[in-house]
C-alpha cells in the first residue's frame, strides 16, 4: 500500500522470521482467533513475532463490526510502532478496509 505499509493475508508463525529479514519491524494482526480452524491463534504469532524482534499488536474486527474506536486505535498504533508494519487479516480485504478508513478520516 505504501512505504510504511502493506497488507497481506493470513501469514503463520513459521513465517516472522523471514517477515523481519524483510525489513519488516511491526506486524498488526486484524483477525479475530477462531474464525477458522487452520488459523494460528494471535498468542502463538505474538510469541512468534517476539522471537524475530518484532512489535506485534492484535486489533481483531470483523467486516460488520468496524468501529471508530478500532479506526482510532489503529491509526494510534500505527503512528506509535516501528515500520514498516505488515498488516493481515484472513484474505487482505478487512486489513483494507481499515487502512482506508483511517485515511478517509484524516487519521494518516
Amino acid at each position: 500500500m505504501t512505504d510504511t505499509l502493506t497488507i497481506y493475508k493470513q501469514i503463520h508463525p513459521t513465517q516472522c522470521a523471514k517477515i523481519a529479514e524483510l525489513g519488516y519491524r511491526s506486524v498488526i494482526n486484524v483477525r479475530p482467533d477462531d474464525e477458522h480452524i487452520s488459523q494460528p491463534r494471535s498468542t502463538d504469532l505474538a510469541v512468534a513475532t517476539k522471537a524475530a524482534n518484532l512489535t506485534y499488536h492484535h486489533l481483531p474486527f470483523d467486516d460488520e463490526r468496524l468501529s471508530m474506536v478500532t479506526v482510532e486505535q489503529f491509526a494510534a498504533f500505527y503512528h506509535a510502532i516501528p515500520k514498516p508494519i505488515l498488516m493481515f487479516c484472513g484474505t487482505g480485504a478487512r486489513a483494507k478496509l481499515l487502512y482506508q478508513s483511517a485515511l478517509m478520516q484524516g487519521l494518516l
